[in-house]
């Protein structure tokens, strides 16, 4: 069973909703990265129970996200993010090597264009 991480970050958003038992699986695997003999050990049952459970959870989490959709959400939120802060070390660069204030304006006019998608 491969990991696709994608799941480590929809059980960060939806992780709440899961069961106890789901969530601590996907908990293990995806962010302890135990494999699936590790936590069979260590919750004392199988490895095919700790599979199942696993899936059913993953199942779980991909369907609420296609109904809720914040994962996009998410995504595009630190898109957002990432382009602030690239924008904003362009005009600190720009203030320390004291451009025109023309450059320093059109830097945050693009900082704008981008919040208010």
């Amino acid at each position: 069973m491969a990991k696709d991480l994608k799941f480590a970050s929809l059980l960060d958003i939806y992780g709440g909703v899961l069961t106890e038992k789901q969530r601590e699986m996907l908990e293990l695997y995806y962010n302890e990265d135990l494999s699936l003999s590790e936590i069979a050990a260590n919750e004392g049952i199988s490895r095919q129970g700790v599979r199942d459970s696993i899936k059913r959870g993953e199942d779980a989490l991909v369907g609420m996200d296609e109904k809720i959709g914040m994962s996009e959400t998410v995504r595009k939120y630190e898109a957002l993010l990432d382009s602030i802060a690239e924008a904003c070390d362009e005009i600190i660069a720009d203030c320390r090597s004291y451009t025109t204030t023309k450059s320093v304006i059109e830097k945050l006019e693009r900082i704008k264009a981008g919040i208010d998608r």
